[in-house]
């Protein structure tokens, strides 16, 4: 009688648990697996200006943080409308310090070894593979027009040729 109460005490516990388990529905089973909002924006996206790629941004998602590189030239000129005027021939190169999303999209803060503070960048996506990413909270020349958005479109990680 000893050796059967702890047999049967023993099966009692284990059967609660197995009980308190809740197994996955079909549902549940059949569910995709839950993607980051932050993966749509993974990838190397490029801005063309007169022909020639100008801009190249290259995004890559490590765990819930996006980072990468932004090259652009150090020059723009902008038309009064805000319209990209020209471009200069020195390029610099960015890297992506933070990013969060934000209702207007991804918030990139970027920094460049040359500049002692950090630029920020908002990428909003159009579609799938085009976007749209402008200049924020930075400190613009007196009678320098507002730069409108520079749209981006998504290529394939080789396709990212230096900015000319």
């Amino acid at each position: 009688m000893k050796r059967v109460l702890p047999v049967v005490m023993l099966s009692a516990v284990l059967s609660l648990i197995g009980y308190a388990q809740t197994s996955m529905t079909p549902g549940m089973q059949n569910a995709p697996a839950r993607k980051s909002p932050l993966a749509e924006y993974a990838g190397a996206w490029i801005g063309t200006f007169e022909g020639h790629t100008w801009m190249a941004i290259r995004l890559s998602l490590q765990g819930n943080q996006v980072s990468g590189t932004i090259q652009r030239p150090q020059e723009l000129q902008f038309a009064d409308s805000g319209d990209l005027k020209s471009v200069g021939d020195q390029k610099l190169t960015w890297t992506v310090e933070n990013s969060q999303l934000t209702g207007d999209g991804l918030l990139l803060t970027v920094k460049n070894a040359d500049s002692p503070q950090p630029d920020h960048y908002v990428i909003r996506l159009t579609t799938a593979n085009t976007a749209e990413v402008k200049m924020v909270a930075m400190n613009m020349p007196p009678g320098m027009p507002k730069p409108k958005p520079w749209t981006l479109s998504r290529v394939g990680p080789t396709a990212v040729a230096p900015v000319r």
